[in-house]
């Protein structure tokens, strides 16, 4: 049973990069015991099947490059994978400096017609993607500057 689980967890793991807070909830879920539990996630991150460092870095970088996300959505994503406030935002700082500059800049000048007709909406909208007020208003003024 131990050899098939781990196996079964090997080929999950291989798809895409999990972290042991998802790893440790489908065991859960799968009644695994406690000491079971550990074993197999020993054996993962031993193997380069499972680390939290590797998923944290892919974590940070397609949710900001493809889902256009800011670094606050990004921080409460990580703190729902288990992960401490000082993990993520370490993370986040590990990240290309512009990278959230730059994806904001975009965003706005993707905006830029509706930011003149409703800029409290634009402005909720880039909240809701994660990004700080300051850097939004500092964004938008360099936008009209432009």
């Amino acid at each position: 049973m131990k050899d098939e689980l781990i196996e079964k967890m090997r080929r999950w793991c291989s798809k895409q990069e999990r972290c042991t807070f998802e790893v440790r909830r489908k065991l859960q879920q799968a009644n695994v015991s406690e000491s079971d539990q550990k074993k197999t996630l020993e054996a993962l991150e031993r193997e380069g099947f499972l680390s939290n460092a590797r998923f944290l870095e892919s974590y940070v970088r397609t949710h900001a490059e493809y889902k256009r996300w800011g670094p606050l959505k990004i921080a409460a994503g990580l703190r729902t994978k288990g992960f401490t406030s000082t993990e993520s935002n370490q993370a986040i700082n590990e990240a290309s400096g512009d990278l959230f500059d730059t994806i904001l800049c975009e965003l706005v000048q993707k905006k830029e017609a509706e930011l003149l007709e409703n800029r409290e909406r634009v402005i909720r909208f880039l909240l809701s993607r994660g990004f700080r007020v300051d850097d939004i208003l500092k964004s938008i003024d360099e936008a009209r500057l432009r």
